[in-house]
């Protein structure tokens, strides 16, 4: 159950933090004007799934810590 808290507060937490660092980038500068929706769609994919990847490691570190506590 804390396993899915964590997860799923850290999940928010880093999709707002990597979609505010690729859209800072302005990639969307270097691509055509009516292309817009597939490049923000895009930031959003990337988003997630850098989001997903940093929140399992994040339940992974808070698994082992409880391990460490318990011995």
């Amino acid at each position: 159950m804390i396993e899915q808290f964590i997860y799923f507060i850290s999940i928010i937490i880093f999709f707002m933090i990597g979609l505010r660092i690729l859209s800072a980038l302005h990639i969307e500068n270097k691509f055509e004007r009516f292309k817009m929706w597939e490049i923000k769609a895009g930031y959003f994919l990337l988003a997630l799934i850098i989001a997903h990847n940093l929140a399992e490691i994040m339940v992974r570190f808070s698994q082992i810590f409880a391990e460490i506590l318990e011995v």
